[in-house]
């Protein structure tokens, strides 16, 4: 098999399509990596949203009055329901996945 500039023929066509292949399948891949990237930030994000929401004031809460006021409750409502619906928006971008 020569390897160098080989004369334009028939082979010529397959092997532009042949490239064309690979460079579709290489775009299909890099985006897929894009967008579970993206929903791996977002997921990351509902945790955090989760934990500062939830977690830091029930510990802080349990360590001081050993007790959770009603409004302390409704703030931890709303960062839960905030990091589910962001979670919920990391599997719908997902969906993007080709």
């Amino acid at each position: 098999m020569a390897s160098g500039p080989q004369p334009r023929g028939e082979g010529d066509q397959d092997s532009d399509e042949e490239r064309e292949r690979v460079l579709l399948a290489r775009d299909i891949l890099v985006h897929n990596e894009q967008v579970k990237l993206t929903a791996n930030l977002m997921n990351i994000g509902a945790a955090g949203f989760m934990i500062t929401g939830i977690v830091a004031p029930l510990t802080a809460a349990m360590a001081t009055t050993g007790r959770v006021t009603a409004p302390a409750l409704a703030l931890m409502v709303v960062w839960f329901v905030l990091g589910v619906g962001l979670h919920f928006g990391a599997r719908l971008t997902l969906t993007t996945l080709r």
